[in-house]
């Protein structure tokens, strides 16, 4: 269109600049065909022209395109920043960055935990010390490494050191298990392997740190339904290296529980769980029982090294209930030491019972493929702003530690704690927490005769 208006226009003009001339004078047919002729090749050249501006004009089109298509793969770039994708990669924010594969069969996943603490003994027998720390502080990874194998590392910097957590390779192939690798929580008591960012106080229960054990090496088989779990390994020791002696202690440990109320069809989530472990020792060298209170100081009670010990038994039996915003959870342990050398075997045991109320008509949250509790998610997060106060849990707990054994020639000592707790869940991870803890033991605690000191402890958490 643009060049046909054109031509017509140039034309238009030659005719018009012409009819001056032509009407003044009479023009020979000849002098007419030359007039035509020039027009002719006017018209040609004014073709030319268009056809070249054309093609620019096709060209600058064509450029403007490019750049669209530049601007919206930038664009696209840009968008995995808030949760998009690009290419084979996706990117999210929950509440943790993770960076995956479009396929979801690699990924990557940092993420960490912080619990920072204030503890103070109002002492009796025994001067302890009262102070703040940062009870954990940890970082860590997690992801994906293929389709059918996971891996996770994590490592704590709390109360100035430097420790592995978690430091596993997990094959996930099979339907109704995990065979996992490397750093990690035997499966042995329930307590124990809850994580601490879900525990319902501060401190796991004293009969827990007397006879179940942190992350050690090993090789781990987990399994579970919705309402079941089952699980069983083989175990050396922690990562740090042995001082002495070049072996190590192995251990074999197994753990299952079923939730009997999700076995009925219950579909009110209330919890009725039930579970057993068993944990088969054989040390290589003293063994010690021993439990403190609080994260700080020194243990109240303790049998110190036990010799000449051939293999420990120690057994668990788990029970806990779900009902609304009531929860209940206790464990019992008893551990059978063998010895040999003519020495007397050693029996020694300890139980807790606790409960929580949340006061805000929060349900505490369980898992039945492994028998934990998890994360405690608040109706109405904390928010000046919108007027929510988070949710609130109050907690009650008694537990026994009996290190005593006449018989044998052991006498550790008793301990009995009753304790109160508020736990105040602003966010799903951000919780505050306050404890209070009565001591009583007997006349063979470790730390002095009938140390009865009332402990008083503080935590801020927070993880991502």
């Amino acid at each position: 269109m643009f060049r046909k208006t054109l031509l017509l226009s140039s034309a238009l003009a030659l005719m018009v600049a012409a009819s001056p001339a032509m009407a003044t004078e009479k023009m020979s047919m000849e002098a007419i065909q030359a007039q035509l002729a020039q027009l002719a090749a006017q018209v040609e050249n004014l073709s030319e022209i268009v056809a070249e501006q054309s093609e620019t004009i096709k060209q600058q089109d064509a450029e403007l395109e490019r750049q669209k298509q530049a601007s919206a793969e930038a664009i696209a770039n840009i968008a995995p920043a808030a949760g998009g994708v690009s290419g084979d990669v996706k990117i999210s924010m929950k509440p943790m960055p993770k960076i995956e594969s479009a396929d979801g069969q690699y990924s990557f996943q940092p993420f960490g935990r912080v619990h920072l603490d204030a503890t103070h003994f109002d002492d009796d027998a025994f001067d302890h010390p009262s102070n703040g720390n940062f009870r954990r502080a940890r970082l860590g990874m997690k992801g994906n490494l293929g389709e059918d194998f996971k891996y996770k590392t994590e490592i704590d910097f709390g109360e100035e050191a430097v420790n592995f957590k978690e430091v596993t390779l997990a094959y996930t192939g099979l339907e109704n298990a995990d065979i996992k690798i490397g750093h990690q929580k035997p499966s042995f008591g329930m307590e124990q392997n809850t994580s601490s960012n879900y525990i319902m106080f501060i401190e796991r229960s004293a009969p827990t740190n007397a006879f179940t054990r942190d992350e050690e090496i090993g090789l781990n088989i987990l399994g579970g339904g919705d309402n079941w779990s089952l699980s069983g390994g083989i175990f050396n020791q922690d990562a740090r290296p042995t001082g002495g002696d070049p072996d190590e202690d192995i251990t074999f440990d197994v753990r299952g529980s079923v939730n009997l109320m999700g076995l009925t069809g219950n579909e009110n989530g209330n919890v009725l769980h039930v579970g057993a472990g068993y944990s088969h020792r054989k040390p290589e060298g003293a063994v010690t029982f021993a439990a403190a209170p609080a994260g700080e100081g020194p243990s109240l009670v303790s049998t110190g090294g036990i010799g000449a010990t051939e293999h420990v038994g120690v057994y668990s039996a788990e029970l806990a209930a779900v009902v609304g915003p009531v929860s209940f959870q206790g464990e019992y342990f008893k551990a059978d030491v063998s010895r040999d050398n003519g020495n007397m075997d050693a029996d020694f045991d300890g139980y807790y019972a606790q409960a929580g109320w949340f006061l805000t008509g929060e349900s505490r949250p369980y898992k039945g493929g492994t028998g934990n509790f998890s994360r405690v998610k608040p109706k109405d997060p904390f928010s000046l702003k919108n007027g929510g106060w988070g949710a609130w849990e109050v907690l009650a707990r008694y537990e026994n530690v009996d290190l005593n054994d006449a018989g044998a020639g052991i006498l550790g000592g008793e301990l009995d704690n009753t304790s109160l707790g508020v736990n105040w869940h602003l966010t799903d991870y951000i919780r505050l927490m306050a404890n209070v803890t009565d001591v009583d033991t007997d006349a063979n605690a470790a730390t002095a005769a009938n140390d009865d000191p009332t402990v008083y402890n503080l935590r801020a958490q927070w993880d991502f």
